[in-house]
């Protein structure tokens, strides 16, 4: 289904494309996604169920936009205001240039032969760069892509993957020029006249991006994420009332302009950092000032250079800022707000940052969302938020709390499983109806399987998860895809994988296995296994320990919990 796979560390802004027909599917919740849709009055859904937590913000009007057009709109306020920077190099791309080199390239893939292009309908599959060979031809399998941009570093792998992956078509590069890839620098030089600036294209029913993620359990599976779902996102987070955010007036001119800052090290292939930094920051005509990789000195000089007046971090990043001795405090001048993801922010590490940096007014957001709720469902209130809440929900987004026992909805205080509404939530799994019915009920309700409680201001609080998926930093790590590789290792009988807690990463994954009986294995050898097969997020860092037996329950299911006090 995926025409492109975006399959590089560069994390410059390139709008996807179609290489095959329109591509649609029928919608698991199209009531749900539906532009004319409207919450229903608090009064009215009181009756029926009163433990439903209502967004405070107000209403807005979702507009019937693609992603595409959407920025294309946006970036005419501000056609030579900067749009991104390179923070190695200093190349600069003004938001006019941006949108004309999006459309040039739309144009050159039509040019090569594929009948629809990014504002030509194209749907996005984003690969993390560390995966090995085995992994990226999984997802281009799954997906279907048939072009793949990268960059010149990682053409050897790409190289073995489209053998593995007989329907990639062509393969791109970014970079220095490589023997069977086309060349990206050469095809932004298409002179454009390819581009249908009014092609047919659906934002409720058509793909915008197809990421990976292993939801509450299993292998990664295909997230079907429309336009809708991702222009609808954007403008939930950009609400007047959700953030502390400043939109530059509609100019021609850059003099004495003043944009929001970002200084960009999250990466796009993540949602995180797809929607709630680089498509939100476009939306707002901020400049984003982009690093390749994160690297701790380019990283700070960028800080330095930039003075940035937003961050957008994770607590693995908050922890290194906050120990850094040499920060230039007079670097933070503009920083306002530092928004933090994809794990939950420890108290100390808060405090430790914002003493650091000597701004006790800052205003520190957590947040919170999931692949399947396209970036993010909750943020913390601008206003009396408290540290260690993951925030309350988004505008027109709706939360409950399901007792894991009875499923009925739970008032404050009360534990249970949080469970989100909204024009956010994603269509369905890829080809995977059963997963898709599995995580959206027959209500348009999509159980997280996040163990949580709120409180009676409505601000939300993690207690645990009920999901297996493990976050290494942010990253997602699935137990079923490493059980599947140690199940591979001739000495292995049983096995099972948790996530044990870390400082630093937030989650190690830890392997739990059962050897087959007159073996000799040891805990190195099960470790240098898995190495060998994984990306470096993945490796058993959290250890290796062997059982006589993994506790499970009667139909043979693991009891994870069971390990994970084993673990404490």
């Amino acid at each position: 289904m995926a025409g492109l796979s975006l399959l590089s560390r560069i994390h410059s802004f390139q709008i996807g494309v179609k290489a095959k027909q329109a591509f649609r599917v029928t919608s698991y919740n199209v009531q749900r996604l539906g532009l004319n849709l409207q919450i229903r009055a608090m009064s009215e859904a009181s009756s029926i169920d009163k433990h439903i937590v209502y967004s405070r913000h107000k209403d807005f009007e979702l507009r019937n936009q693609t992603v595409v057009q959407r920025f294309f709109e946006r970036a005419s306020l501000w056609p030579n205001l900067t749009a991104t920077e390179c923070g190695l190099t200093g190349r600069k791309y003004t938001y006019g240039k941006l949108r004309d080199l999006t459309r040039n390239f739309g144009s050159a893939l039509v040019r090569m032969g594929f009948k629809r292009a990014a504002g030509i309908g194209m749907p996005v599959t984003t690969v993390n760069p560390i995966y090995n060979v085995e992994e990226i031809a999984r997802q281009l399998q799954l997906s279907g892509a048939t072009v793949v941009v990268t960059i010149s570093e990682l053409a050897g792998t790409l190289r073995q993957v489209a053998q593995l992956c007989p329907e990639i078509r062509r393969l791109i590069v970014v970079g220095k020029p490589e023997e069977g890839f086309a060349s990206f620098g050469e095809m932004l030089q298409d002179p454009g006249n390819l581009f249908d600036e009014n092609i047919e294209i659906n934002p409720v029913e058509d793909i915008f991006a197809l990421p990976f993620s292993s939801g509450t359990t299993g292998l990664p599976k295909g997230v079907m994420l429309s336009n809708a779902n991702v222009t609808a996102n954007i403008q939930q987070l950009l609400h007047p009332t959700a953030m502390k955010l400043t939109t530059p007036p509609p100019t021609r001119n850059e003099t004495d302009v003043l944009q929001e800052v970002y200084v960009c090290i999250l990466p796009f292939f993540h949602m995180y950092g797809m929607v709630g930094v680089m498509l939100t920051g476009l939306d707002l005509g901020a400049k984003m000032v982009i690093l390749p990789r994160f690297e701790g000195e380019s990283y700070v000089n960028s800080l330095h250079q930039h003075h940035p007046s937003t961050l957008h971090l994770v607590p693995p990043l908050v922890l290194f800022l906050g120990h850094r001795p040499d920060l230039k405090l007079e670097a933070f001048r503009r920083l306002h707000t530092v928004a933090i993801g994809a794990a939950p922010l420890g108290l100390a590490v808060a405090t430790r940052f914002v003493e650091r940096l000597q701004k006790p007014d800052l205003l520190m957001q957590e947040g919170c969302g999931m692949t399947e709720t396209t970036s993010v469902t909750h943020l913390s209130p601008v206003k009396n938020n408290q540290i260690g809440s993951f925030g309350e929900p988004l505008p027109r987004t709706k939360v409950k709390v399901l007792d894991v026992d009875t499923g009925k909805s739970l008032g404050p205080g009360q534990h249970g499983e949080m469970c989100v509404s909204g024009p956010q939530v994603m269509k369905g799994y890829y080809k995977n109806p059963k997963a898709t019915e599995e995580t959206i009920d027959s209500d348009g309700w999509l159980h997280t399987g996040d163990m949580v409680y709120y409180n009676e201001q409505n601000q939300f609080f993690i207690v645990d998860r009920l999901k297996e998926l493990i976050k290494v930093k942010g990253l997602q790590v699935s137990p079923s895809e490493l059980e599947d590789v140690l199940r591979r290792h001739p000495g292995v009988l049983d096995v099972a994988v948790i996530g044990v807690p870390d400082d630093a990463a937030g989650e190690l994954p830890r392997a739990y296995v059962v050897k087959k009986p007159g073996v000799t294995l040891s805990q190195a050898e099960i470790a240098e296994f898995v190495d060998a097969k994984v990306s470096h997020h993945k490796k058993l860092k959290g250890g290796v320990y062997f059982l006589d037996a993994i506790p499970k329950t009667n139909t043979g299911k693991i009891l994870r919990r069971e390990l994970k006090k084993m673990s404490q």
